[in-house]
């Protein structure tokens, strides 16, 4: 089913105001810029490379560059095929062709995102941003051209939160997308059900909590999608990803809605 717009879905998806990131600007112009970790100050040519993040705290990330699923992106530590599916998603179909994320979710990494998501701290979406870019690593995603779907928030929980960090590290992310690589993004999802964190769920639950939670927006980029003869890259954007079953989901609506030819899924961390 394809949904109309509303005035408030054209207004980005959540995005904030250019006044909101003007004052931003203003207040780490003012205050030097710190590690959203531990809070010592950085120097300036620190935070071009990971923004708000210091060298020691970057050392406490784990970085997902292998050992991990080749369909849903779980990582294992014990040796698999490379044609193997593990314990996740073995028994399960899949929306998406394959998943990657950047990050492991624990310690360092997961203090950071609960600041930015849940103590809005806007500024980290720039580090989000920067940190997402491992996923390059995946030789799959070089392609010439993805769309980039952030995963939606329902209007109830973007009015509480004020932002959507699916949204904000898709901006982020395409900014410094790799040579060569054409990121374009396309909100072409919406949440149509208020449901329960996933974080808050066990696994058995986690897996059906998404279901029917998301339908396509209509619009000028669906209509434009739609008359294409030939299908399309679609990258879909997450903040954490631990069963997969939201971007499983939000990739079921656009392989309904759209003529695809690839389907991925990446995030920041991997819970």
């Amino acid at each position: 089913m394809v949904a109309k717009e509303s005035p408030a879905d054209l207004c980005g998806g959540g995005r904030v105001s250019g006044l909101a990131r003007l004052a931003q600007g203003i207040r780490g112009w003012i205050y030097p810029p710190m590690c959203g970790a531990c809070e010592i100050p950085l120097a300036a040519e620190r935070q071009v490379e990971r923004p708000f993040l210091c060298e020691p705290c970057e050392e406490l990330l784990t970085p997902i560059q292998d050992g991990y699923c080749r369909v849903c992106g779980q990582r294992y530590d014990s040796p698999m095929g490379a044609e193997s599916r593990c314990a996740n998603c073995g028994d399960r179909e899949l929306g998406f062709d394959f998943a990657v994320s950047a990050y492991r979710s624990s310690g360092a990494a997961r203090e950071l995102m609960h600041q930015f998501k849940y103590g809005k701290q806007l500024h980290l979406s720039r580090l989000m941003g920067a940190l997402i870019t491992e996923v390059w690593h995946d030789k799959r995603l070089i392609e010439d051209s993805w769309w980039v779907v952030p995963v939606p928030l329902h209007p109830r929980r973007l009015r509480e939160r004020g932002f959507n960090q699916s949204h904000e590290i898709a901006v982020e992310m395409i900014r410094r997308a790799p040579p060569g690589i054409d990121l374009k993004l396309v909100p072409l999802i919406r949440r149509t059900r208020h449901t329960v964190r996933q974080a808050q769920l066990d696994r058995r639950d986690r897996l059906k909590n998404p279901l029917g939670s998301f339908e396509a927006r209509g619009g000028r980029d669906l209509r434009h999608l739609q008359d294409r003869k030939e299908g399309v890259r679609i990258l879909i954007v997450d903040d954490v990803m631990t069963t997969g079953s939201t971007v499983s989901e939000c990739a079921a609506v656009l392989r309904h809605a759209l003529e695809v030819e690839k389907v991925t899924g990446i995030s920041v961390m991997r819970g």
